[in-house]
Protein backbone atom coordinates (compact mmCIF):
# COMPACT_ATOMS: atom_id res chain seq x y z
CA UNK A 1 0.00 0.00 0.00
CA UNK A 2 1.45 3.32 -1.08
CA UNK A 3 2.22 5.78 1.83
CA UNK A 4 0.39 8.33 1.06
CA UNK A 5 -2.78 5.83 1.50
CA UNK A 6 -1.32 4.08 4.62
CA UNK A 7 -1.23 8.22 5.79
CA UNK A 8 -5.10 9.26 4.49
CA UNK A 9 -6.35 5.72 6.09
CA UNK A 10 -4.08 6.91 9.54
CA UNK A 11 -5.72 10.38 9.32
CA UNK A 12 -9.75 8.96 8.64
CA UNK A 13 -9.17 6.38 11.69
CA UNK A 14 -8.00 10.00 13.91
CA UNK A 15 -10.94 11.64 12.40
CA UNK A 16 -13.26 9.11 13.36
CA UNK A 17 -11.82 8.69 16.80
CA UNK A 18 -12.37 12.46 17.18
CA UNK A 19 -15.91 12.56 15.85
CA UNK A 20 -16.24 9.66 18.91
CA UNK A 21 -14.08 12.08 21.41
CA UNK A 22 -15.84 14.72 20.38
CA UNK A 23 -19.57 13.37 20.40
CA UNK A 24 -18.51 11.51 23.94
CA UNK A 25 -17.73 14.72 25.15
CA UNK A 26 -20.80 16.30 24.17
CA UNK A 27 -22.70 13.47 25.51
CA UNK A 28 -20.46 14.01 29.37
CA UNK A 29 -20.78 17.94 29.14
CA UNK A 30 -24.96 17.27 28.34
CA UNK A 31 -25.07 14.47 31.32
CA UNK A 32 -23.16 17.64 33.49
CA UNK A 33 -25.55 20.09 32.93
CA UNK A 34 -28.62 18.09 33.46
CA UNK A 35 -27.29 17.03 36.45
CA UNK A 36 -26.72 20.70 37.33
CA UNK A 37 -29.43 22.01 37.15
CA UNK A 38 -31.26 19.21 38.45
CA UNK A 39 -29.60 19.70 41.56
CA UNK A 40 -30.45 23.29 41.45
CA UNK A 41 -33.84 23.09 40.72
CA UNK A 42 -34.35 20.43 44.04
CA UNK A 43 -32.42 23.29 45.73
CA UNK A 44 -35.36 25.61 44.83
CA UNK A 45 -38.24 23.43 46.41
CA UNK A 46 -39.39 22.94 50.21
CA UNK A 47 -37.30 20.14 51.95
CA UNK A 48 -40.20 17.53 53.25
CA UNK A 49 -41.22 17.50 56.73
CA UNK A 50 -41.89 14.48 58.28
CA UNK A 51 -44.03 16.77 60.85
CA UNK A 52 -44.39 19.46 62.29
CA UNK A 53 -43.45 20.73 65.88
CA UNK A 54 -44.27 23.53 68.44
CA UNK A 55 -41.76 26.25 69.23
CA UNK A 56 -42.73 28.02 72.55
CA UNK A 57 -41.94 30.93 74.17
CA UNK A 58 -43.30 31.42 77.43
CA UNK A 59 -41.34 34.50 78.13
CA UNK A 60 -42.60 36.44 75.18
CA UNK A 61 -46.13 34.60 75.15
CA UNK A 62 -46.50 32.85 71.96
CA UNK A 63 -46.27 29.34 70.01
CA UNK A 64 -45.94 28.28 66.77
CA UNK A 65 -46.00 25.53 64.75
CA UNK A 66 -42.88 24.67 62.29
CA UNK A 67 -40.97 21.60 60.13
CA UNK A 68 -39.27 19.18 62.55
CA UNK A 69 -36.23 19.20 60.33
CA UNK A 70 -36.10 23.16 59.91
CA UNK A 71 -33.23 25.34 62.37
CA UNK A 72 -34.33 27.44 64.99
CA UNK A 73 -32.33 30.58 66.26
CA UNK A 74 -33.62 33.00 68.93
CA UNK A 75 -31.34 36.27 67.99
CA UNK A 76 -30.93 39.04 70.41
CA UNK A 77 -31.09 42.08 67.70
CA UNK A 78 -32.97 43.51 66.70
CA UNK A 79 -35.34 43.09 70.12
CA UNK A 80 -38.69 42.69 68.41
CA UNK A 81 -37.15 40.15 66.55
CA UNK A 82 -38.57 36.68 68.97
CA UNK A 83 -37.34 33.49 66.89
CA UNK A 84 -36.09 32.52 63.16
CA UNK A 85 -37.04 29.60 61.87
CA UNK A 86 -34.47 28.34 58.68
CA UNK A 87 -34.95 25.69 55.96
CA UNK A 88 -31.04 25.23 56.38
CA UNK A 89 -28.76 26.43 58.93
CA UNK A 90 -26.42 27.90 56.60
CA UNK A 91 -26.60 28.67 52.77
CA UNK A 92 -27.31 31.35 50.61
CA UNK A 93 -31.23 33.24 50.08
CA UNK A 94 -32.50 31.62 53.06
CA UNK A 95 -36.40 30.45 53.15
CA UNK A 96 -37.66 31.20 56.97
CA UNK A 97 -39.92 31.62 59.34
CA UNK A 98 -39.75 34.89 62.20
CA UNK A 99 -42.10 36.20 65.13
CA UNK A 100 -41.47 40.09 65.60
CA UNK A 101 -43.24 41.44 69.20
CA UNK A 102 -43.86 45.28 69.18
CA UNK A 103 -44.61 47.60 71.29
CA UNK A 104 -47.85 48.99 69.36
CA UNK A 105 -49.83 51.61 72.12
CA UNK A 106 -52.79 53.29 70.28
CA UNK A 107 -52.74 51.52 67.47
CA UNK A 108 -55.39 49.21 66.30
CA UNK A 109 -55.09 46.67 62.95
CA UNK A 110 -55.71 48.78 60.39
CA UNK A 111 -53.34 51.75 61.42
CA UNK A 112 -50.60 48.88 62.49
CA UNK A 113 -50.35 47.57 58.74
CA UNK A 114 -50.49 50.70 57.16
CA UNK A 115 -47.67 51.90 60.00
CA UNK A 116 -45.60 48.36 58.23
CA UNK A 117 -46.28 49.12 54.88
CA UNK A 118 -44.32 52.68 55.45
CA UNK A 119 -41.22 51.10 57.12
CA UNK A 120 -40.74 48.93 54.54
CA UNK A 121 -41.54 51.25 52.00
CA UNK A 122 -39.15 54.21 53.62
CA UNK A 123 -36.27 51.74 54.39
CA UNK A 124 -36.08 49.16 51.15
CA UNK A 125 -35.52 50.65 47.77
CA UNK A 126 -37.25 47.80 46.04
CA UNK A 127 -40.01 47.19 48.63
CA UNK A 128 -43.18 45.92 45.77
CA UNK A 129 -46.81 45.69 47.19
CA UNK A 130 -48.25 42.93 46.19
CA UNK A 131 -51.95 42.59 48.09
CA UNK A 132 -53.34 42.41 51.56
CA UNK A 133 -56.14 39.87 52.83
CA UNK A 134 -58.06 39.71 56.26
CA UNK A 135 -58.19 36.46 58.38
CA UNK A 136 -58.38 35.34 61.61
CA UNK A 137 -55.82 33.27 63.40
CA UNK A 138 -56.72 31.24 66.21
CA UNK A 139 -59.81 33.98 66.87
CA UNK A 140 -57.74 37.14 66.08
CA UNK A 141 -58.18 39.11 63.46
CA UNK A 142 -55.28 39.65 61.53
CA UNK A 143 -53.60 41.32 58.02
CA UNK A 144 -52.18 38.77 55.27
CA UNK A 145 -49.70 41.28 53.56
CA UNK A 146 -47.82 39.93 50.64
CA UNK A 147 -45.00 41.79 48.84
CA UNK A 148 -41.82 41.34 46.93
CA UNK A 149 -38.18 42.64 48.29
CA UNK A 150 -34.88 42.36 46.16
CA UNK A 151 -31.91 41.76 48.28
CA UNK A 152 -28.69 41.63 46.22
CA UNK A 153 -29.36 39.65 43.17
CA UNK A 154 -32.19 37.61 44.32
CA UNK A 155 -36.02 38.54 44.43
CA UNK A 156 -38.09 37.50 47.50
CA UNK A 157 -42.06 36.93 48.35
CA UNK A 158 -42.81 37.55 51.74
CA UNK A 159 -45.94 37.21 53.33
CA UNK A 160 -46.54 38.73 56.72
CA UNK A 161 -49.34 38.20 58.95
CA UNK A 162 -49.81 40.77 61.21
CA UNK A 163 -52.38 41.12 64.59
CA UNK A 164 -52.88 43.57 67.17
CA UNK A 165 -53.44 42.56 70.58
CA UNK A 166 -53.58 43.86 73.85
CA UNK A 167 -51.14 46.79 72.63
CA UNK A 168 -48.46 44.53 71.33
CA UNK A 169 -48.29 43.91 67.33
CA UNK A 170 -47.28 40.58 66.16
CA UNK A 171 -45.53 40.18 62.87
CA UNK A 172 -45.78 36.41 61.87
CA UNK A 173 -42.84 36.55 58.57
CA UNK A 174 -42.34 34.17 56.39
CA UNK A 175 -40.15 34.75 53.27
CA UNK A 176 -38.52 32.78 50.08
CA UNK A 177 -36.44 33.27 46.99
CA UNK A 178 -39.71 34.58 44.47
CA UNK A 179 -39.31 31.38 42.01
CA UNK A 180 -39.99 28.99 44.70
CA UNK A 181 -42.22 30.82 46.64
CA UNK A 182 -45.88 29.04 46.32
CA UNK A 183 -44.07 25.80 46.64
CA UNK A 184 -43.99 26.67 50.62
CA UNK A 185 -47.63 27.50 50.90
CA UNK A 186 -48.81 24.78 52.35
CA UNK A 187 -45.69 25.02 55.08
CA UNK A 188 -46.34 28.84 55.78
CA UNK A 189 -50.12 28.48 56.13
CA UNK A 190 -49.47 25.83 58.65
CA UNK A 191 -47.16 27.97 60.24
CA UNK A 192 -49.35 31.24 60.46
CA UNK A 193 -52.35 28.88 61.58
CA UNK A 194 -50.83 27.13 64.20
CA UNK A 195 -49.75 30.25 65.68
CA UNK A 196 -51.00 31.69 69.41
CA UNK A 197 -50.76 33.92 71.83
CA UNK A 198 -50.37 32.59 75.62
CA UNK A 199 -52.73 33.65 78.01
Amino acid sequence: MPNNIMQFNKSVKLMHRGKVISKNILIITTLAVFITLSLISVGCRPSEASQFVTYTDKENGFSIDYPDNWHIETPSKPLELKVSIYEKKVGLNPVGIMVGKYQAPGYDLESFIEFRKDFLSDTSEDYAYISTEQLTINGITAIKHFYAETVGPTTYEIVEVCLIDNETGWIVRFNSPEKSFDSYKTIYDTAFNSFRLLK
